[in-house]
């Protein structure tokens, strides 16, 4: 490999780690117990927005958290697959979400959704293979990564707000 190549992967390296420089990064699994209770308290711990954007959505609790969050004065948005079957006790998630005061999109664009992450007060990112069903909350096959960083949350806010474009 030429000095070139090589001086050219090594700044690539040093720029795209470099916004993670200063991050505060967590990694959860279910093999270490439920990893829902980490979504719970951020939503709960929330000072004034939450944005999820989630490809499956069975949970209750997740639903009651959201709704906690809209109902004392927090802006809570939910992007949700509208093609799967998101039901709650035979009722749509979105019009739980809805009723509770959350501003719900279902993407019905031409693409899947598959992303599953959180955004909370623009400055934390929950993201991984965790989804928001009833079921999956006490399966060790489950995946988080929490990162704390404004930088890393404002590219998952404009990705975010790129999938709201979508789905209307």
């Amino acid at each position: 490999m030429t000095d070139i190549k090589i001086l050219f992967l090594l700044a690539t390296i040093i720029t795209t780690a470099a916004p993670l420089a200063g991050a505060e990064i967590e990694t959860h699994f279910g093999s270490e117990g439920s990893v829902r209770d980490y979504y719970v308290n951020a939503i709960y711990g929330a000072e004034y927005e939450v944005k999820v954007a989630m490809d499956r959505f069975t949970d209750y609790t997740l639903v009651e958290a959201l709704i906690y969050a809209a109902k004392y004065g927090k802006e809570v948005y939910v992007i949700v697959d509208g093609d799967r079957k998101n039901l709650l006790k035979g009722a749509s998630i979105s019009d739980y979400l809805r009723d509770g005061g959350v501003e719900v999109m279902l993407d019905r664009s031409n693409f899947r959704l598959y992303d599953r992450f959180a955004i909370i007060d623009e400055k934390m990112v929950i993201v991984g293979g965790y989804p928001f069903e009833d079921d999956a909350g006490a399966s060790p096959m489950t995946d988080l990564v929490i990162i704390e960083d404004a930088d890393v949350a404002a590219a998952y806010l404009e990705h975010f707000d790129y999938l709201w474009t979508l789905t209307k």
